[in-house]
Parts: C-alpha cells; structure tokens; sequence
C-alpha cells in the first residue's frame, strides 16, 4: 500500500542546519589549552557528510529512508526511538562496561537511524577489507615462521618482540591451515576527502559480529516498511559463513569437528555478544572450568563425560588463554592448550599470539609488507601514523603531539592530544623520548557525520529535532574462506563521541549499516552448499585413569557441563522463588488493602499475622521487624493504622529491595545474571520476559527509606499492586516459555528439579509458619483463606469443600492432592521423576533415595493427625513433618551441589587453593 503524501516535516532541513553547528577539535569542551605546541589555534576541519554532497544535496542511497522519516515527523521519530530502546530491554542485549577492577553491565546503545553505504561503494570497501585481512595474515604468518619481513627490514623487531600480544611459545605451533589469521576486524571512519581509513584492527578475538546480527534484528522489526523499501544487503548469511569456515579448520584427518565458543564468563564486557552469536552459530558457549586436556586433546565435561573438541572460537585473549604455559595467574584459561595446541590435537581460533597484528605501529610498515608479502598496493589505507621508533617520524610526532592520540603499545596507555595541558604534553614528549620505541601516534582525523537519534555528550540537536549531525564509523569483519577473505556487509556501525574522543573511534552507541544495493550475485560472501554431517557420538567415560580411547565422533550441538547444570537449576530455583514471594506478598498487600477500606470485617487479626508468616517464609525477616508492631505479633487485635502504613513500606520493601535476600527484585536479579549466564541454552523470547518484569520493577523504583513520611508513601498501594501485577505476568509467562519452549533435556530437568524443589521448600516453610500455632476461630479462617490463594489454591478448595475453610480440609488438599499441581505430594512426585529421567551418567542415586523417603514419609501421614493439638497450642505433628520436609529437600540441593555441580576435587588454581586474583 502507498503512503499517503504529507507536507515535509523539516527534518532535512533542520538536520543541515545541525550540521554547522559541529564541534572541531579546537573548541572541543574541557580541552585544558586549545592551543597547539605552537601556540597556535587549530583551525576548524571539514567533514564528510554520509547523508548531504557537497551541495547540500542529498544522497541517492537516502532517499527512501529519509522520505520515510519525514512522513514520521518529529513525534514519529521519537516514538521509534523509544521503540528500539524497548527491543534492546525485550531482547536483553547488555554491555558490560568496565568500572573499576570489574564491569557494569549497562542497556546497550542502538541508534535508531541506520548508516546506509552505497553498494558501489561498499564493493570497493570490500575488496580493500579483504585485502588487508590478507596482508596481515601474511604478516602474521611470517612473524612466527620464517620471519623474512624482520630479516629484509620490513618489519622493526621491536613492533613484534615488544609487543605484548606476541607469544613466543606460539612459534611452534604447526601450520597446516591455509590462514594464520582467521577472523579479523578493523575499525573504519571516512576522512573529509571521502576516503576510508582503518584507525585499528582487531585480530586477539574480534567482538561485534553478535551486536551487529542483534542490531539488524532490532532494526528490521522497528522498520519493517523502510527496511523493506531500502532493502539493505542482509548480515545472516556471514554467519552460516563463519559456522563453515570454523568446521573447515578442524584438525587434519577429523571428517565431523566438534566446535565450541570459549568465553571469560557472563561478566566479560561482550558477554552478550559471544552468548549471541554462540547461539546463531549453534555451537555450545563454554568457559575454561567446562574443559579439560587430557592426553594432550580438549575435552569438554558434559552429563558426566567426556566430548572431544576439534575446534575452539576464542573470545579469552591469548595470555590468559593457558595457565601453565602463559599467565599462571590466570582463571581463564585451559591448563595445557598450548601443548594441545602444538601436538596439533586442536584448532584454536584466532590462533594464539594473533594480537601482535594489533600494534597501531604496524600502520607505518603494513604498505611495505603488504608490496614485500604479495606484491600488492594497499587498497584500504591506515589514519596517518607515527612511530617514535623512527627518528623522523618521532620529529614529526612531537611537533604536532596536540593533533594526535598517542599509543604506548607495550602498556596499552593511550592518551588523547588535544586533551592535555602544556604541563601534561612536555611530560609525555620527555616520555617518548626516553623510551621511543614504545610509542606510536595516529592523527585525530574528523570523521564523516550521519543523522542519529543519540544525544552527544556535549550537545544536542538544534531547532527541537530529534536528528543531529553525529560522527561514524564502522567495525568491518571478515573470515577466511578458500584462498581468500568473506566481507559482512555493513559489518557493527557507531556513533561516535564528538570531538577527539571521536577521533580516537570512542563509541557511544551502536548503529546498524545498511548496503543499500542487492547482493550481485556470485560474490565471496555467498554461502556455499554443504552436504549434510552425520551424527556421532563422541563421549568417553569419566574415570580417573581414563585416556584419549578410541574416538568415536562428536555430537555436541549442547553443552551440560557442571557449571551449566548448575546455573540452570539455580535459574529454576531463582524463578520459582521470585513468583512464589510476589503471590505472597500481593495477597499481604490485598488483605491490608481490604482493611483499610473495611476495618469491621472479621478475621483482621490474621492480617498481619500473615504477613508475619510471609517474611519468615521468603526470610526478609530483617525487612519486616523494623516495621512499628510488626514480627512481634500477638493476633489478639486488629491492625493499628500506624501498622497500617508501616506494613505498606515493608510490603514495598519486600518487592523492590535488590540488596535484601528474599526480596522480589533479589531474586529477579539473581535470575537475570544466571540466564546471561546460560543464555545459549534458553529461549530468545526470554529475555522479552525479564525485560518486562524488570521494567515493572525499574518503574516501582527503589527500597523506600524507613523512616519515610506516611504522606510520601504510596498509601493505597496502587503503584505496588501494578508492579506486582506486571512481575506476575511476566513470570507466569517465563513459565510457559521454559515449559513449551525448551528442549526437555538434562540442563531442562536440573531447571525443573530446582523449581520443584523451592516450591516444596517455599510450601513448608509457608505452612509451617501460618497453621503450626493454633489461634482463634476467625483469625485462623482469615489465615487458611490467605494461605490459600498465596498458594493459588482457592478456586479448587471453594469447588470441592463448602462451608467455612477447615484445616484438615485444607492440609488434605495442599499436602496429599496428588491431582494439584500446588501439592506437595505433587512437587516430590515430579521431583522424584525428573531426577529418574536423568542421563545414566549424572543420575543421583543418594538424591532419589531422599526423595523416596520423603514421598513415604508424607504417605504415611494421616491428615486428621496434623490437626491435632499439642501443648503449648501448637501442632506438633504439623510442624515435625514440615520440619522433615524442609530438611530432605535441602539435602537433595546440597546432594546435587557436592555430586553433579561440583568440578573434580583435583582442579586447584595453579597459585594454590584460597588465593585471589584480580584480573
């Protein structure tokens, strides 16, 4: 259907206007001293405009998109923006940005308004790319083989030897791959002339292909009209390209390779990204306590044994990637790869030793190697670099200090030119001259400007438009494919900080680049047919002195090693808990909701008794006992109103306290940070779920104060009941995704197993605490009632008894009832046969014979029993049996954590047990 015509809404116009009001690098804002070491100002630099030429005209390959948005109009715009920020919360997509000695997982950051490059362009653009990932696999190559570019004096050996990312154990590692380099990146910002310039290139283990297949999603499902109407090249073919590219690097002689993605953990910055694309390529995500060498080959722990890896997708840089051979201080890596590696039992990927092609003082030499390696001209050009290593080129570096960013490659410090004050610029040129080598600079190049949606740090649009002028770049990836290199089109886009830190390709957010012509056929890229593998089992069984036996294949499409197993059951535990504790504490709120409307009613005395009951049950005891006359209840009397509001604050208290065990939002929390951990095993609809339950929690806002004033509170609970209501939702709705949209496989029964197991555990301690101690006819009918409908019971109850709710009627129906899924007979009945449906080989015997014994236990139970009344008015045999409930039910956890979560008692740091390192 065509869009009907509307009067333009001022957006170009308004953007060209933006456009003059750029920053150079002279007025940028806390620069100490806008002066150069001469003393001069430094006049203000062109850019390019991605969007205008140089008339002002726009250009042919925005056209479409631009149509579109002036049809949206400001108020559309807007509206799409929040849209894409809600995707990116629906789908979970995090950065974990560094913060002191760890990270801070932040939302990540996508502009709305893609980056759109012309495919003629892009071809050209491509070609270069692909030829530099071929100079440096050359180089690379060379440096740990014959080393010909140091011996002609090519290469300076200090850019090699100096470097950290050279390993020289990496020397003797066999090559019999047709690339040393198989996957590289290079950051990519175009000059004011419209030239495209590499600043950096990333060979350690380049990050980004994940956020930008992410980013695409995103992008596609809050356009669908522009997306189609532009139709950009798509970015999952380069996927299924990477996926063959990886089994095409197995070990000589493997017909069927087994690969895995090797990952820091869920607190790496990229965790997302590597989870992300783990999934996309099918590959299990594993971390180094996963994997074992043995007999010189990699094997990863799974159900109990052993599978054999042939190929290992690097996300831990190489230093830490081996304890014993690198740095033994590490947590990261795999004790004994490096021999592995050398034995040729495995490939690991980017090799080790890769990042020695990250040094920006290869900048200067990449052209000479480039015509020495292959007798090639670069096509694709570096920013203009100084190494101080050169006397020339260090003369030249000093003298315009204040217009570079200055790189210490050996340490990694960078510091920004045009930031320092006259005091810091001598200190560093003293610094460089004392130890030249060292030292590389890059000149602070303007780069090309695109609309964006995303504030800069020191300015915002003009005229009240949601575009403004924002600096580029683009992350371009390519993987080795036969003799050559495969190019993503469009590849992970940024916006930029303005200013120098732009210069210095400084993101503040992602963008999605759109090749705006169709693929031509027959490019490098296309994927190419593959015949179908046949499936092979590949496991060996666990034994102390077992060996490298006859290998009989691999399938290891899932990996369920301890830490796996083990996350996911605790993400089971974790949910249940956090549905559990918001069904208790809403049917709380309610009762004090109804009381304050109709304090005459009977039963009132049982209200906050209940509650009572609820923060011994989800342990938040802390929380309830600073509340005036509550946790030290009597129940002769009803709610005085000063308990009233102080029961609304901890109520509030115990929904939002991240900090306090117990809470709503702790267990939410704790959830979150599982499921990233695991976050290849679940459903990408998850993270729709969390997203949800976490805004409702963001929107409930923080821990009240507990002296707040009765008038700042929410009295009537209406903002708590909503939030309540949203997380409910949310997690009723997590529920059904792990029940109809996971493979019901082992890491699916450990989930379900912990979900059984705090529910009873939840249920015992709830009962324990609301129907041990005997209290008068209407606060204990109020209190059955509560109880119920904590335990979504009511409705079942109502159907089948008449009359006032009985004890003995309600104890029947919530402990023996093996018809209701609330039971308890229910929950050990489930949890007997999810631990029976276990794999042979992480099976609990000790774990079933427990829950056997609790079944019987409770079988033996009469229920008329429980109702009878001990000294003191308590239910003695009440309390006895949930009080061995709740004892067999913690056995079965700490069973399962000492048996099937735990790793060999054996593997010890290499520094010795009880040490910490930070890294």
């Amino acid at each position: 259907m065509t869009l009907p015509r509307v009067e333009p809404a001022g957006i170009l116009d308004r953007y060209r206007s933006d456009r003059h009001g750029l920053f150079d690098l002279a007025s940028m804002p806390g620069r100490p001293d806008a002066t150069s070491a001469a003393g001069t100002t430094t006049a203000p630099t062109g850019t390019f405009d991605e969007l205008l030429d140089g008339a002002g005209a726009l250009r042919g390959q925005w056209a479409e998109l631009i149509d579109g948005y002036e049809r949206l109009g400001d108020d559309g715009l807007r509206q799409a923006d929040r849209r894409v920020r809600t995707l990116v919360d629906d789908d979970g997509i995090t950065y974990n940005a560094p913060a002191g000695a760890g990270t801070q997982q932040r939302r990540w950051q996508l502009d709305c308004v893609p980056l759109l490059v012309d495919g003629a362009r892009w071809q050209e653009l491509e070609k270069g790319i692909a030829q530099r990932a071929r100079v440096l696999d050359a180089l690379l190559s060379d440096i740990y083989s014959d080393q010909r570019t140091i011996t002609a004096g090519v290469l300076p050996p200090e850019m090699v030897y100096g470097h950290p990312g050279y390993i020289r154990k990496a020397a003797r590692f066999p090559q019999t791959q047709p690339h040393s380099l198989f996957l590289h990146a290079c950051d990519i910002g175009r000059a004011a002339d419209g030239e495209h310039l590499v600043f950096a290139d990333r060979a350690q283990a380049p990050s980004g292909i994940g956020y930008a297949i992410a980013d695409r999603r995103l992008m596609s499902r809050a356009f669908p009209r522009l997306f189609q109407r532009c139709v950009p090249r798509p970015t999952a073919a380069f996927a299924a390209t990477l996926r063959l590219a990886l089994f095409e690097y197995a070990p000589q002689g493997i017909e069927d390779p087994t690969v895995a993605v090797l990952t820091p953990g869920s607190l790496s910055e990229t965790a997302f990204d590597q989870a992300y694309l783990a999934s996309i390529l099918g590959f299990p995500l594993v971390e180094a306590a996963d994997l074992v060498v043995r007999d010189g080959a990699v094997y990863m722990r799974s159900l109990g044994k052993f599978k054999r890896l042939d190929v290992i997708l690097r996300r831990v840089d190489s230093s830490y990637s081996d304890p014993l051979d690198l740095r033994t201080d590490s947590r990261l890596g795999v004790t004994g790869l490096v021999e592995a590696i050398s034995r040729g039992a495995v490939t690991v990927l980017n090799t080790l030793g890769s990042a020695v092609v990250e040094n920006p003082a290869l900048n200067t030499v990449l052209a000479a190697a480039g015509r020495y390696l292959l007798d090639e001209d670069l096509l694709l050009n570096s920013v203009e670099t100084y190494w101080a290593g050169d006397d020339l080129q260090r003369s030249k570096l000093l003298a315009e200090l204040s217009d570079m960013t200055v790189t210490n490659f050996r340490t990694g410090e960078e510091t920004l030119g045009p930031m320092l004050s006259a005091g810091d610029s001598s200190a560093l040129a003293a610094q460089i001259e004392s130890e030249p080598w060292q030292w590389v600079g890059r000149r602070l190049t303007p780069f090309s400007v695109a609309p964006s949606t995303t504030p800069g740090p020191f300015r915002q649009s003009v005229l009240g438009s949601p575009l403004r002028a924002a600096p580029v770049g683009i992350r371009a990836f390519s993987v080795a494919q036969g003799s050559g290199y495969a190019v993503m089109p469009g590849g992970l886009g940024h916006v930029l900080a303005d200013g120098p830190a732009g210069s210095a390709m400084t993101s503040i957010a992602g963008k999605d680049v759109w090749v705006t012509t169709v693929e031509p056929a027959g490019t490098q890229s296309r994927v190419p047919d593959s015949p179908d593998r046949p499936v092979r089992d590949a496991t060996i069984a666990v034994s102390p002195g077992a060996s490298a036996a006859t290998r009989r294949g691999t399938d290891a499409a899932v990996v369920s090693s301890p830490r796996v197993l083990s996350d996911l059951f605790w993400f089971g535990r974790y949910g249940e808990r956090a549905e559990l504790t918001t069904r208790m504490v809403r049917v709380a709120r309610e009762r004090y909701e109804d009381y304050r409307y109709r304090p005459w009613m009977t039963g009132t005395a049982s209200i906050p008794l209940f509650l009572a009951a609820v923060a011994t049950s989800t342990g938040t005891g802390g929380i309830v006992r600073g509340a005036k006359n509550i946790g030290d209840v009597s129940g002769e009397g009803a709610p005085e109103p000063d308990e009233v509001e102080a029961a609304t604050l901890r109520l509030h208290a115990m929904t939002s306290a991240r900090r306090s065990p117990g809470s709503v939002a702790f267990a939410v929390d704790r959830m979150q940070q599982l499921a990233r951990a695991v976050r290849d095993q679940l459903s990408t609809s998850t993270w729709m779920v969390l997203g949800a339950v976490d805004r409702a929690l963001t929107e409930l806002g923080p821990q009240p104060a507990l002296d707040i004033a009765a008038d700042e509170l929410d009295l009537d609970g209406s903002g708590l009941g909503r939030a309540q209501d949203d997380i409910l939702h949310g997690l009723l709705a997590l529920a059904g995704l792990q029940a109809e949209s996971m493979v019901h496989d082992a890491g699916w029964l450990f989930m379900d197993i912990g979900r059984r197991i705090e529910r009873a555990q939840m249920l015992a301690s709830l009962t324990a605490a609301v129907l041990v101690t005997q209290r008068d006819a209407d606060t204990e009918q109020g209190l059955l009632e509560a109880y119920l409908v904590a335990n979504e019971s009511a409705i079942i109850y109502r159907r089948r008894n008449r009359g006032i709710v009985r004890l003995g009627s309600v104890a029947a129906l919530m402990l023996f009832d093996e018809g209701n899924p609330r039971a308890m007979i229910y929950q050990l009945a489930t949890l007997r046969d999810d631990l029976t449906s276990l794999p042979t080989d992480v099976r609990s015997a000790a774990a079933e014979r427990v829950v056997e014994d609790l079944v019987s236990e409770l079988r033996r139970v009469d229920p008329v029993d429980l109702a009878a009344i001990g000294s003191g008015g308590r239910r003695v045999e009440l309390d006895e049996l949930m009080r061995t409930l709740n004892s067999g039910l913690r056995e079965i956890s700490d069973v399962l954590g000492r048996t099937r979560f735990a790793y060999p008692v054996e593997m010890q740091p290499l520094w010795g047990a009880g040490s910490e390192v930070q890294l």
